[in-house]
């Protein structure tokens, strides 16, 4: 969930709203409408049951009904309307339409005055039932006499059936234009977040120097401080190549005074010259990747491919093989001049290393960049690769002819957050191993 882009997570969330109120909505109705169907029909045969009570009479302890009853659903066997009549509790008259019944079902008798609202089985199908006992007056005597009416559940539920397969489709058209409407309307609403992206993107591979464009009030300032972000570490990384520029400049000459000198004694030809990579150390260390505000990235496979050539025209007497394999996708996120410095040094010493082959690697993960330079020279020793990776160590006491070369790959890995490691490579040497997050 991290990992996921902003849309996606907008869209997700939107999803989950939705699919989580559309059932929940076609339950809650859907529930209400059996709810008021039960009402309706339960009313109905109350309707039922009242002029079933209207017709009825009762003379000399016998019960009288008409043949016919006003009610049709009475007259017609099977129409799934059936009408029974208990007094004492035995069976005393049932309506037509339940002639094909082999006997009257037994059923539950409410009391006097009371009424009993409930669905039933009978022989594996569902009923209605609506049972009321009155009191009936004959010859002095008063005697209890209960109605019932079943109302089977077939129709009731084809309703229900119905009513479901109707909802179920409209919800769903409603979701549809929903899910649409959210995604169209979280569209509109990150698209200039996806622009500034775009516009950033842009940055980092070199093709614009600031955010352009017009943004909503909330991503407005937020471009204004990047833009002023930009700005300022441009001219600050400017200020600063000037100042070591100026600083260059300025030790140049006095330095050239002193070894051209010729009253200068030769034990300090040394001093000069170390004076002299000390200061060539920390000015490339000062304009290093460390000092910039913005990372911009800069395709490796045409830096490598240039140190190549650059390297067979250098060790033409030693007709070495260099082997280049690197992905397109590989991109360094720094001054190209610090890259082109940094493995331009270590790719120098494979050569002067190897005795015939040098292989080189550059391949881009998700998150890094790991490039490797391979020879088949002596290798370095197992105690000196150690030392090499203890944090503070410097790398230009190991290996002659490294010197201030490998001092300013250790300076440029620190300012880049660079990984530096030393294996056995198969061809014999050493493998050179370097990453960069990407």
């Amino acid at each position: 969930m991290k990992k996921l882009s902003l849309k996606r997570r907008s869209t997700i969330a939107a999803l989950i709203v939705v699919f989580i109120f559309i059932p929940l909505t076609a339950l809650t109705l859907e529930q209400a409408f059996v709810n008021s169907l039960t009402q309706s029909m339960y009313q109905q045969l109350s309707i039922q049951n009242l002029g079933l009570i209207s017709e009825f009479e009762l003379e000399d302890g016998e019960v009288h009904m008409p043949q016919l009853l006003f009610n049709e659903q009475f007259n017609l066997p099977d129409s799934g309307t059936y009408a029974f009549i208990n007094m004492h509790l035995i069976p005393a008259w049932q309506s037509a339409s339940s002639i094909e019944w082999k006997s009257p079902p037994v059923l539950e008798q409410p009391a006097v005055g009371d009424e009993i609202r409930q669905v039933i089985i009978l022989d594996n199908e569902e009923y209605f039932q609506y049972s009321y006992t009155a009191e009936f007056e004959d010859n002095d005597l008063y005697f209890p006499i209960t109605f019932h009416i079943l109302q089977s559940k077939t129709v009731f539920n084809m309703e229900v059936s119905n009513f479901r397969q109707t909802l179920w489709y409209w919800m769903g058209m409603i979701a549809f234009f929903l899910i649409f409407t959210l995604v169209f309307s979280l569209s509109a609403a990150l698209q200039p977040i996806g622009h500034l992206i775009k516009q950033l993107q842009k940055i980092e591979q070199g093709q614009s120097d600031n955010i352009s464009g017009h943004y909503p009030t909330e991503l407005e300032h937020l471009k204004s401080n990047i833009n002023h972000l930009l700005a300022v570490e441009q001219k600050q990384r400017l200020r600063y190549q000037h100042s070591l520029s100026d600083l260059a400049h300025s030790l140049k000459t006095p330095l050239a005074v002193l070894t051209n000198m010729q009253n200068m004694p030769s034990d300090a030809n040394a001093p000069l010259q170390q004076i002299k990579n000390q200061i060539e150390r920390q000015l490339k260390r000062a304009v290093g990747g460390k000092g910039t505000g913005w990372k911009q990235a800069v395709d490796v496979p045409p830096v490598l491919n240039q140190l190549v050539n650059a390297m067979h025209k250098v060790y033409q007497h030693k007709s070495l093989s260099i082997s280049l394999k690197a992905d397109k996708q590989c991109r360094f996120l720094g001054d190209k001049t610090d890259l082109l410095e940094l493995l331009g040094n270590v790719i120098d010493n494979a050569c002067k290393a190897a005795r015939h082959k040098v292989q080189i690697a550059a391949q881009q993960n998700e998150n890094q960049l790991l490039i490797t330079v391979e020879d088949d020279g002596p290798g370095i020793p197992l105690q000196q690769r150690e030392a090499m990776m203890d944090r503070g160590a410097r790398l230009d006491t190991y290996g002659e002819g490294q010197g201030i070369g490998m001092a300013i790959v250790a300076d440029l890995l620190y300012a880049y957050d660079g990984q530096f490691d030393v294996t056995e490579s198969i061809l014999g040497g050493a493998r050179i191993i370097l990453t960069f997050d990407s």
